[in-house]
Parts: structure tokens; sequence; C-alpha cells
């Protein structure tokens, strides 16, 4: 027996209005200080009129567990009945991991797995409003949270996807074009990894393989046109279904390796996995070979190459996306230093669970070096 859950999605221009029918007393609006010194509360909180508000900001880009402790006091003193989670990923992460703790202060965010009953939605509920078009946090229930070492810990229980994922393109017409790239990287991969997953099912196929013909064939009019809002809009809802279909399969190699490159060195996460995943989908390629060939029909005209991982190259040349060690500004002798806690890093990742084949210790340490080319 499966089960394909998701939020309710709400989505398109003026999706933030729905807020108002909430009938929100006291909103926790959770994001990151970059987006609050940045003013970003403040659009939301146009449409929560009468509700009592408070801004959870004190967490950067990669919260730790001494971050979810330290806003939970204020989390707790405020006692809000909605949890809005407002940002890219680790915003998000950091709301569901804040509302499950909240609801139960008895257990600590590492008793987050699917394992655990959690009972929540006693006290209060989570909608999730993305900032960027990538992580897919908001349709997904997993929650990342980094240890002292920048290792990424992977949380996850139904219990804590959104009641809403609100999908709004105006927030995200004004993305930097790093930021964009970077995210629309994260979701291809997402998507990629999703169809191919050895834990996949029909549900999360039609998301993925929508997700992927929505990204490719729109990011790079994003890219040369940062207000083509049709175009954004395909990218963002490409983004949200993306993150419903690996929540509801697996990630893959993919994101292990990234993980553990991003473990290591400060490098973006969208970046860090798309790194990787020409290489990952040659490595899965006799496995999955007529899904790699669907998918890679969807690439434009233009772009596309006779197999999927050389159509992603192509894509990812044009989009600027890295595709080895030295594009992406990591030094090659401290990369080559790290390369067996990467290798153990990776190795220990539920991404290698549902990886579309099985890799060995040697496949994941191959893999590594396939981006580090020859001088």
């Amino acid at each position: 027996m499966w089960f394909f859950r998701v939020p309710q999605v709400v989505f398109g221009e003026d999706a933030l209005s729905f807020l108002s029918t909430l009938g929100i007393k006291r909103a926790c609006i959770v994001c990151d200080r970059y987006l609050a010194a940045a003013g970003m509360p403040q659009r939301v909180m146009r449409f929560l009129d009468g509700a009592e508000v408070a801004v959870v900001s004190d967490f950067g880009e990669e919260p730790s567990l001494g971050d979810v402790e330290r806003n939970l006091t204020q989390v707790r003193e405020f006692g809000p009945d909605w949890f809005l989670g407002l940002g890219g990923g680790s915003s998000m992460d950091m709301a569901k991991i804040l509302f499950a703790l909240y609801e139960r202060p008895d257990i600590s965010a590492y008793d987050i797995t699917p394992l655990v009953p959690l009972g929540l939605r006693k006290r209060a509920r989570l909608a999730l409003i993305p900032t960027t078009s990538g992580t897919g946090s908001e349709c997904s229930w997993a929650a990342v949270l980094s240890d002292e070492g920048h290792r990424k810990n992977e949380l996850a229980s139904p219990e804590i996807m959104a009641d809403y994922a609100i999908l709004d393109p105006s927030l995200v017409l004004g993305l930097p074009k790093g930021v964009t790239r970077n995210t629309a990287v994260d979701a291809i991969t997402h998507s990629v990894e999703a169809y191919a997953s050895a834990w996949r099912n029909p549900y999360s196929d039609a998301m993925a393989e929508k997700a992927f013909e929505l990204i490719v064939n729109s990011i790079l009019r994003v890219l040369k046109d940062p207000s083509d809002v049709t175009a954004r809009g395909n990218v963002h809802i490409g983004a949200s279904m993306a993150g419903s279909a690996f929540s509801n399969s697996q990630i893959g190699l993919a994101h292990a390796l990234g993980h553990a490159l991003g473990s290591h060195f400060r490098v973006p996460h969208g970046m860090s996995v798309g790194l990787y995943l020409p290489s990952v989908v040659r490595f899965n390629s006799q496995a999955v070979p007529e899904r790699y060939r669907r998918l890679n029909s969807l690439v434009p005209d233009g772009i596309r190459k006779g197999t999927l991982d050389l159509s992603l190259q192509a894509l990812f040349s044009e989009m600027g996306q890295p595709l080895s060690v030295d594009e992406a500004g990591i030094d090659r002798s401290r990369y080559l230093e790290s390369l067996e806690g990467m290798v153990a890093v990776a190795s220990e990742s539920t991404g290698t669970v549902g990886n579309a084949k099985d890799a060995s210790t040697s496949d994941i340490r191959t893999l590594l070096l396939s981006v580090l080319p020859e001088k």
C-alpha cells in the first residue's frame, strides 16, 4: 500500500491574498534574517488584517539545531495559531521544524521521522510560501537541518507537510540571476531523480515528468528576461511539482553527492546537486533507459543531444551552471583531501536508498571524481 501526499496548492497571480481567508489570529512568520531585512514579511502582513504577527528570523542559510532551539523560545512565548514559512528551502524547513516542536515540546528535532506518530495540529497549522523556485520544500514532508560540521541531516514526517502551499509568481520576479539558476537546477535534479527513483509510482511520475517539461522549456527565457511572468510562473509551478514528486518517491545519488559536497564546502545546494547530475544519469542509464529517453524528448530543440546526460550538460552550460569542480570555484587539492570524507557522507545519505541503481563505495568515489577532469 502506498500514499501520495501533497498539501493543498494555491497558485497564480494574487495567490498571497488567500491568506486573508484563513481567519488567522496569531501568525508566526518564519523567514531568514536576510529576507526579514529586505522587508519580505511586510508583503505577507498586508493579508493578515487584524492578526497579531511575530517574525521569527534569527537564522541564516543553513539552520542548525542551535538556531531551532534559540528561535523556539520566541515561538512558544508568542503562541501562534498559524506558522507561515516564507522564503527558500531553509526558511520553510525551519518553519516545519518549529511547528512540530511547538506542538510537541516533549520531543527533539531528531524525533521527526516517518516512524514516530507526532499528533500535530492540535494548536496550530502550517502554510508555506516559497520565494525561490527550486527546493520544493513547500510540497515535501522533509526538512534539512545542518549540524556544527555543516552535515545536512534529513528529517521527515508526513505530519510536517504544509496544510497549504502558496505559489505566487510575484514573489520570485526579483530573484537575482544566480539564485534563479541555482534553484532551477535543484528543481530539475528533483524531477530527474524522482522519475528514475526505485520508489517511483504513477503519481510521482506524472508530477516529475511535467515538472521537468515546464522548467527546461522556460528557464532560459527567465534567465534572459527575469520579468517574464509566464515563464517565471512555469518554473515556479514546476519546482513545486518536482517537490511533490521526490517527496513521494525519493531523491537519488546526485543529492547524496551534493549533500556530501555541501558538508565540506560552502556551495549553493542547487549548484552542488547539479554538478553531479549528468554523471549520475550516465551511471544510471542502463537501469532506466526508457525513462531517460522520455525525459530527453522533452528537452527543447537546439539544446537536446542524443542522451539525457549530454542534454543536461548542454542546458546547464547555457544556464551558467558549473560542470566541474574548477568551474564551481573549488580548490582541486582541497577537494581531493576531502574525498574520503565526502564518500563517507554520501554513503550514509538516503539518496543512495532510492537511486535507480545500487552504488558501492567505489562507485560513489568514482562519481565524486567524475567532476574533477584531468588538466
